[in-house]
């Protein structure tokens, strides 16, 4: 029996694949442009670290042939959670693609987050990875998922302190950083403490960190910001490997 998600599930996945390509048939703006346009602001990752994207579709796309072609529990008590994620995940893009307004791109990321965090959390209470392949693209999905959304979400709220403030991009370069840095911080505990020991969440979080510190050496040549967002994130790092991670509510 089919998972009821496996179809809605599918289509999601060829969506998130096709709708960032509306731009190259004339039809909206490239997601990168609002970003790259004017001053480029401190917390904002290198354009190539968001090839994340592409793994975390290909995984997402892969769950969904299991849900449809090999359909078992797994898929349909993660189905629902990642289907809302990556249904949230489209809209998010298109309305980045045709309104980048950065308080509703902001406002949009919220339950993206959430419903990828529930997802997380189900597949914890499963047991995580049991050693088959089914397993561990779930695994990698949700872990990739909730870590790179949890450092979108991190990196968008310096722009709306800034937009609270009427500041701009290269104002207070400081405060910008530790807006996003610390939401970072506090998501990644509240992750490893409440949701799940999955380290791929970490990866992807180190990842974004790592973009946001090339960004700062290399793009605004701000050291002092790259150095400390390296020490930051090698910190986060460090602390879920030193001290594991222990969900709450087992």
């Amino acid at each position: 029996m089919k998972a009821p998600t496996a179809l809605p599930l599918l289509l999601v996945a060829l969506l998130q694949v096709l709708v960032p390509l509306l731009p190259v048939m004339g039809i909206g703006n490239f997601v990168g442009t609002q970003f790259t346009r004017g001053d480029i602001p401190p917390e904002l990752p290198l354009g190539p670290f968001f090839s994340i994207w592409s793994v975390i579709f290909a995984l997402y796309f892969t769950f969904a042939l299991f849900a449809l072609l090999k359909p078992s529990y797994l898929e349909a008590h993660l189905g629902a959670p990642l289907l809302a994620a990556g249904a949230g995940n489209v809209v998010w893009m298109l309305s980045a693609q045709f309104l980048a307004n950065d308080w509703l791109n902001f406002l949009l990321l919220i339950p993206i987050l959430v419903f990828s965090w529930q997802a997380a959390r189900r597949l914890h209470r499963m047991g995580g990875w049991d050693g088959t392949g089914r397993r561990l693209v779930a695994v990698t999905l949700t872990g990739l998922l909730s870590g790179w959304l949890t450092a979108a979400f991190s990196v968008s709220v310096p722009e709306v302190v800034r937009t609270l403030f009427g500041l701009a991009p290269t104002d207070q370069v400081w405060l910008s950083l530790w807006c996003a840095l610390i939401p970072a911080g506090l998501l990644a505990w509240a992750f490893a403490s409440r949701i799940s020991r999955s380290l791929w969440f970490f990866v992807a979080l180190g990842w974004g960190l790592t973009g946001v510190a090339l960004n700062n050496w290399l793009r605004t040549e701000t050291h002092g910001l790259a150095i400390m967002t390296v020490v930051f994130g090698l910190y986060v790092i460090w602390r879920r490997l030193r001290y594991g991670a222990r969900p709450a509510f087992e």
